[in-house]
């Protein structure tokens, strides 16, 4: 009765769904399921029966896990929204507890986990502004992370599909689609390919039938009418050798197509890969190890690559070799032709036996490989850390342990593997030891038709059948390679970026600069908000200093207005155009960043300052160079402006990296300068030079400057105090120590601590 309800209740109100949410935990700590459905009017909150957790394995131990059985609906409880005021999601150690106000009473409805807490948030914020009457914004009305198959949360935005939901041979039909340009050269790849099984097939009957049955017993050639047993021979032979070569020739020409192909290939997925990396937002990287990444765009491409150049062509040729075998030796006797396929069944049972086995264990071996790449990569760029830090130890213990999960992953699938090549071996030998028994008898008992060179023409067939068996053995594991490599690599090509550029942007060729921020709430977390409703003006050509302590979200700030993420509520604009209407190279032209966080690419210093604008010329690199104070030091390298820097190449200081960075931005032009810790790595004197730049780079320029040296942002036309998320003081050096609130507190701190220091007095001015 309460699914008929459940049925209805979810029918009635089906186009009129906002959002769903799922949960997993009762208000009591018990794990169980509900599910949250919300509409205009109400809210369904459908509480299911609480189930063991079993886990159900199929085929080989680990391989398969099965779907869980029917949930079973507990309760139904409906509540209307005008009756709803207060929803809030609490906060727990590893998780939330939803609760809401009915006509004043307060009521838990359900708690969760982590798992679906950022799902149970963004509901709970769209259930907010329906009981303040508030508009929902269009991109509200569906949840992007939601699997459109069969409702699993996603661990991001933006996915395609689940990875519980790909369909495997929607890859092997999108991977395939890389080869489409290269389909005339595989007009006479598999004409080689079919040359090579078809003469592969002539060998067997020419050293069988024809050598015992025809030439050594006087019957003669039957393709040409020769009396001489040994002219018989002789042109038998040279058949024999001239098939072998023209099997070769075939061979060579094969390879030297796949030789042009591959590489372009390889090439094309990499690319394309690269090219959805980089329009990924910066989300999308904070999440991600490094090296599991390279992995991806490096080596699952040959993999994928490989599969299809010298698997899939040899799939076709070797089916075709076996069908052709067996059809030739049921010409030839159908009886032993029986005897010969009647084990060949089993290697099917056996494929389908084991074969999702290495799917499986494929993924969990390259996890633990990707676990280990990411690893060394993290301990090779902070080598200088563990070595100050004394923790060469500690990672060693660390990569042991990350090791011992690639063996175990390893001796999984070996354990797998061997017990699907002995199986298939098993068949084989099955196989040849039935047709020398089942052939032998037949031979003795002087069976019309069959004679010595018949038997030897079945077992030189089943000889040939080992390479096809040994290819059918071996092509499970590889397409379990090859796919699993394809769906990380869709992964990576499907996903959308959180941050997109408007598919019909507002031009804004000449940017002023005047910013505004109108409730601006921002969390990395949908769940944990770091900007919460923050409201702001800045003219144009105006210096605004953002002071703070560390995580109070100044950072943050800064990264909404150049738009590396977007805002989750509120709005940010730029001469009264909303940020997300503007494309992408305007915005990126006009804005301009110098972070505490530099980073230099291989290449020479004047190809680093020049990162922004490649085609200014050496002048004007040399004067922003000069501009900030950089142009001593790179004087001084041993090629000027033209050393190499980067990895493997000389290694700058932390303030000449600084350097190179605000030449770079400098270089840019920009209208909106943003300095985020600009003079953070450098000493006083070097500061002070670099601080002169700045004050002449920023007039007439819109700048936002974030600090913790304070006297850095007195001459800033205004200064705001953010702590918290939240602005809590706004005004002018001056303005802000005559309130004695937060920034007189800061200034006060900074100055003992100078002081301390013996640098400079502890009285703020």
């Amino acid at each position: 009765m309460q699914d008929e309800t459940l049925a209805q209740a979810t029918v009635a109100c089906e186009t009129e769904i906002i959002k769903k949410a799922r949960a997993d935990m009762n208000v009591d700590g018990v794990y169980q399921d509900y599910e949250l459905i919300l509409t205009h009017e109400t809210l369904t909150v459908v509480t299911y029966e609480i189930q063991e957790q079993t886990r159900i394995f199929a085929g080989f131990p680990g391989t398969k896990l099965l779907p869980p059985p029917p949930k079973v609906v507990q309760s139904v409880d409906e509540y209307a929204v005008s009756d709803i005021s207060e929803p809030v999601i609490g906060d727990l150690v590893s998780g939330g507890v939803i609760s809401v106000e009915i006509n004043g009473q307060a009521k838990a409805l359900c708690a969760t986990t982590n798992l679906y807490k950022a799902e149970c948030a963004k509901l709970i914020a769209v259930l907010e502004k329906l009981c303040k009457s508030e508009d929902l914004p269009e991109e509200e009305k569906e949840d992007e992370r939601v699997c459109p198959r069969c409702g699993t949360v996603y661990p991001e935005e933006g996915r395609a599909v689940c990875m519980h939901c790909i369909n495997r041979g929607t890859l092997f039909i999108r991977t395939l689609r890389y080869f489409m340009p290269y389909k005339k050269q595989f007009i006479p790849l598999f004409i080689c390919i079919l040359g090579v099984a078809a003469l592969s097939i002539v060998w067997p009957y020419l050293s069988g039938q024809v050598l015992y049955d025809q030439v050594l017993r006087g019957g003669g050639l039957p393709w040409i009418d020769i009396s001489s047993p040994y002219t018989q021979l002789l042109i038998l032979a040279l058949s024999m050798v001239a098939v072998r070569v023209v099997q070769q020739l075939f061979g060579i020409i094969q390879g030297r197509i796949i030789a042009k192909i591959v590489p372009y290939v390889v090439r094309s997925i990499k690319e394309k890969t690269f090219a959805a990396l980089e329009k990924l937002s910066i989300s999308f990287f904070a999440k991600r190890q490094t090296g599991a990444l390279m992995t991806r765009v490096l080596e699952d491409a040959e993999q994928v690559a490989g599969f299809f150049i010298d698997g899939l062509p040899f799939l076709f040729v070797n089916t075709m070799t076996i069908l052709a075998s067996i059809g030739i030796m049921l010409a030839i006797n159908w009886k032993m032709a029986i005897a010969t396929i009647v084990a060949m069944p089993l290697m099917l049972l056996i494929h389908l036996w084991l074969g999702p086995a290495f799917w499986n264990m494929v993924g969990r071996r390259h996890r633990a490989r990707r676990r280990m790449v990411s690893q060394v990569n993290d301990n090779i760029t902070g080598a200088r850390v563990v070595k100050a830090f004394g923790q060469q130890s500690k990672e060693m213990g660390r990569f042991d342990r990350t090791n011992r999960r690639v063996r175990d992953s390893e001796m999984s699938l070996v354990k797998v593997d061997s017990l699907y090549t002995a199986l298939y071996f098993a068949c084989h030998t099955l196989i040849q030891l039935t047709v020398w028994i089942v052939g032998s008898i037949l031979v003795l008992n002087n069976e019309p038709g069959f004679s010595f060179g018949t038997l030897i023409t079945f077992i030189n067939y089943t000889a040939l059948l080992i390479g096809p068996i040994e290819f059918f053995s071996f092509v499970v594991r590889w397409w379990a390679n090859s796919m699993n490599s394809s769906s990380r690599i869709f992964e990576i090509i499907d996903h959308q970026p959180d941050v997109v550029e408007p598919l019909d942007p507002t031009p804004l060729p000449h940017m002023a600069g005047a910013i505004k921020l109108k409730n601006v709430t921002f969390g990395y977390d949908a769940h944990k908000n770091v900007l919460k409703d923050i409201s702001l003006d800045i003219p144009a050509g105006h210096m605004l200093g953002v002071v703070g302590k560390s995580g109070a979200g100044k950072s943050t700030l800064v990264n909404l207005i150049s738009r590396l993420y977007d805002v989750t509520d509120g709005e940010i604009s730029i001469d009264g155009i909303n940020i997300k209407q503007l494309s992408f190279a305007d915005l990126r032209r006009q804005v301009a960043m110098v972070s505490q966080e530099t980073y230099i690419f291989m290449g020479t210093i004047a190809e680093n300052i020049a990162y922004g604008c490649p085609d200014v010329s050496r002048d004007d690199i040399v004067k922003a160079a000069m501009a900030a104070s950089a142009h001593d030091f790179i004087s001084k390298c041993p090629d000027g402006y033209d050393t190499l820097v980067g990895a493997g190449y000389r290694d700058l200081s932390g303030g000449e990296r600084q350097r190179v960075s605000i030449a770079r931005a400098i270089l840019t032009n920009p209208r909106i300068l943003i300095l985020d810790e600009a003079t953070a790595a450098m000493d006083t004197e070097t500061e002070g030079k670099i601080q002169a730049a700045l004050d002449e780079l920023i007039v007439g320029r819109t700048t936002i400057s974030i600090a913790h040296r304070l006297s850095t942002l007195r001459n800033a036309d205004s200064l705001i105090v953010v702590e918290d998320g939240k602005i809590v003081e706004q005004g002018t050096h001056m303005e802000l120590i005559k309130q004695k609130g937060a920034y007189f507190t800061l200034v006060q701190l900074q100055g003992k601590a100078l002081a301390m220091r013996g640098i400079g007095g502890g009285a703020p001015e």
